[in-house]
């Protein structure tokens, strides 16, 4: 491996990471991930969308506090010094890793601070936990970078409680890792998506005609959507006014349920609460997903909404442009 003189968290790193293949972008990549696909992976890498700002993130920030708490844990643990380093394959420098701690002995460490429903659910299902899962991948790439055969994954609690795996590299294992990267890294070369999922990627116009129309139609959808607020402003005195005659009027029918005069029909009626279906299942010893096949067809909705921070860089969508990088990372 080559070995890199890099801070991590700095702009520096954050450079060098948006300009290659991290560890950590394999289980995207590969599409293990349930918080990124593979094709908005490439519309960060190609500048076309600003990465999320995780910084202020409350799962994030413990991350970064408990680190250094759990390097010199399993330091002592282990009598070990764990250094924190930023390396490159050397067959092939773009796929890179980022690594929480590397032993003397070239095997990496990966530390993870999950939330306490995180930690027991890793627990009680090991490798078959969706958590485990997860970062399995990100921890066999570091592997393939360093040339280590086996690596370390550990879950570290403020109160020293670890749950940790030992994840084995095998050559199966590093042809599939260098392979999705390589794959990956040419679309990103010949300026070409990866396979879009459309249950979870975001739809983009695709030419220059869709565009423009979509643009004509969302500045009209704003311009209305200003004039309905405008307007609902207005009304809402009005709205709080007839809520409080209603109330007015139910309290003077006493125990009837019905009256129409003066112009004004009231009716007044009650609507049954909701069932908890969980807790009957619960109660009942009844498997809750047994339910889902009496479940009605699914019906499709759209929602539209004013967008306050846009995360495709519209600037550079079609356009040759320099990946935007950010303080947010993983």
């Amino acid at each position: 491996m080559n070995v890199l003189n890099l801070t991590q968290g700095t702009q520096p790193w954050l450079d060098w990471r948006a300009q290659g293949v991290s560890a950590t972008d394999i289980s995207v990549i590969m599409g293990l991930s349930p918080y990124k696909t593979a094709y908005r992976l490439w519309l960060e890498k190609t500048g076309r969308a600003n990465p999320e700002n995780l910084s202020g993130n409350p799962n994030v920030q413990r991350g970064n506090r408990l680190e250094p708490l759990a390097r010199e844990y399993f330091e002592n643990r282990d009598e070990e010094i764990l250094l924190p380093v930023c390396a490159e394959y050397t067959d092939w420098p773009i796929l890179r890793a980022s690594l929480d701690g590397l032993s003397s002995t070239g095997i990496p460490y990966e530390f993870k601070a999950p939330t306490e429903k995180r930690f027991e659910e890793l627990v009680s299902q090991g490798i078959e936990s969706d958590t485990y899962n997860l970062y399995e991948s990100q921890v066999k790439a570091q592997c393939v970078v360093v040339g280590a055969s086996e690596g370390k994954l550990a879950f570290y609690m403020e109160d020293e409680r670890v749950y940790e795996f030992r994840i084995c590299l095998t050559q199966e294992d590093k042809d599939a890792i260098i392979n999705a990267a390589q794959q990956f890294w040419d679309c990103i070369q010949n300026d070409t998506p990866p396979p879009l999922d459309p249950e979870r990627d975001v739809y983009i116009p695709t030419t220059g005609e869709d565009e423009f129309r979509w643009r004509a139609l969302a500045d009209l959808w704003r311009e209305n959507q200003e004039q309905i607020a405008a307007m609902d402003k207005q009304l809402e005195p009005l709205k709080q006014s007839q809520e409080e005659l209603k109330r007015a009027l139910a309290e003077m029918m006493g125990e009837f349920q019905a009256t129409d005069y003066g112009g004004v029909k009231v009716s007044r009626f009650s609507r049954k609460g909701s069932i908890d279906y969980p807790k009957f299942c619960k109660e009942q010893g009844i498997d809750a997903d047994a339910l889902e096949a009496y479940r009605k067809k699914e019906s499709w909705q759209s929602r539209v909404t004013l967008s306050k921070d846009e995360t495709l860089n519209a600037v550079a969508i079609g356009n040759e442009s320099t990946p935007v990088t950010s303080s947010g990372y993983f």
